[in-house]
Order: structure tokens, then C-alpha cells, then sequence
């Protein structure tokens, strides 16, 4: 009953603390990563265009089904984590959701960026936590631009957000998404609570659109 208590106490403080700081937000630690597809295990899915660095810095999902065939099916967040991007950044990468994680590993308390990107629906909003599983997307085409996919992306520097331009393009700053997920199946995590960052990205010049609003309000 007193770790109870204890824990709801370190709770309340932690959400006072995000609730005065716009640029901290409460989140709990993520006890594993899934796939964003055909979860847990991607069922029904492949990757059609993988990791390169200097070129494609994240993996290609599409369905076992063929071109289009996997058009507005759900992306699933691969652990728990805050909404820090959920926008409309038009040009290639249309609606995009960026999700921060923190997590065990070695002992001590870690970091990264999930991007879900070419979404045609946003189902959360900025500052909403999420649970490992919960659906946050569709698939999408960009407006159109590509065929359907989704473009998955796992960040070790959380200040790159959408813009890939201002950072090396390498493994010093990315993951190799799948081999994250693999690697990060199963974390311990308890009740543990913590904060993340929040405002931290360079925008695009392009980017000064509103976060789209949350559409599951309840969630």
C-alpha cells in the first residue's frame, strides 16, 4: 500500500513539474518495442526499402498484398512514449507523427524519436502520452505523392525531427529501425515514471501549420 502511494505521490509531482515546464512532459518508460505494423510482428507486412546511411535513413513498410493494398491500415506506436510531432509538412512528407521514448538499457535511462511518416490520418495530438500497440495513424501516400507506405524512422539524436538536413546521416544519429525493435523486444521498466524534452526540434521554414487536433480526444 505505501509503494502504492509512494508511486501515485512521485506521479503528481512529475505531472506538476511537466504541467509548468511547455518544454517537459510526463511519460512512462517503455517495457519493449513492437513493430508499427501487423503488431506485434509486423504480420503481413515487408519492408520494401531499407535503412542506407547518407540515403534513406529509415525502412519502407508495405503489405504483403502488393502496391496500394495496404492503403489507410493502421500504424501502431512501437512502445510507450509522448507525442512530440503530429503535423501536416506537406512537400514529401505529408502528415507525420514523431513519438519520444525513453527506456532501460545498460542501467541507465535512455532515448529515441519514433517517425511515422506519408500517414494519411493523425489519430493523437502533440504532448499526448502513448501506450505501446495503441493505433496512432493510417497509412498514407504523402497527398498522393507516393504509392502507400509507411516510412518508419527511430532517432538517437531527438533533435532531428523531420529535418534530416542539419545532421550526419549516419548511425551516430539514427538506429537501424528494425534492429531497434529486435534488439528492444522486452525491457524492464516497472512503474517508473520519468520526463522528456519537448520543443526541442528545428522546424522546417516551410512548417508553420498547427498541430492537427486531436481526432480520439478520450485517448
Amino acid at each position: 500500500m505505501r509503494k502504492k502511494l509512494f508511486v501515485a505521490a512521485v506521479a503528481g509531482v512529475l505531472a506538476a513539474l511537466a504541467q509548468a515546464d511547455p518544454n517537459a512532459a510526463l511519460t512512462r518508460l517503455a517495457d519493449g518495442f513492437d513493430f508499427p505494423v501487423g503488431k506485434p510482428n509486423a504480420d503481413g507486412y515487408r519492408i520494401s526499402r531499407g535503412f542506407t546511411p547518407h540515403g534513406h535513413l529509415g525502412e519502407d513498410w508495405v503489405g504483403q498484398g502488393g502496391s496500394g493494398t495496404d492503403f489507410r491500415d493502421p500504424v501502431y506506436v512501437i512502445g510507450n512514449g509522448v507525442v512530440t510531432l503530429a503535423r501536416d509538412f506537406r512537400r514529401s512528407w505529408g502528415n507525420v507523427i514523431v513519438v519520444r521514448h525513453a527506456f532501460m538499457e545498460g542501467g541507465q535511462v535512455k532515448y529515441a524519436d519514433s517517425l511515422y511518416g506519408h500517414l494519411d490520418r493523425v489519430l493523437v495530438r502533440e504532448g499526448q502520452q502513448v501506450l505501446r500497440g495503441q493505433q496512432i495513424g493510417t497509412i498514407g501516400n504523402a497527398h498522393g505523392l507516393y504509392a502507400p507506405h509507411l516510412h518508419f524512422e527511430v532517432h538517437k539524436n531527438l533533435a532531428i525531427g523531420v529535418v534530416h538536413t542539419m545532421f550526419a546521416g549516419d548511425l551516430s544519429n539514427y538506429y537501424v529501425p528494425s534492429e531497434f525493435v529486435n534488439l528492444h523486444r522486452t525491457l524492464q521498466a516497472g512503474n517508473r515514471l520519468t520526463t522528456v524534452a519537448m520543443n526541442n526540434y528545428v522546424m522546417p521554414t516551410f512548417a508553420g501549420i498547427p498541430a492537427l487536433p486531436s481526432m480520439n480526444p478520450g485517448q
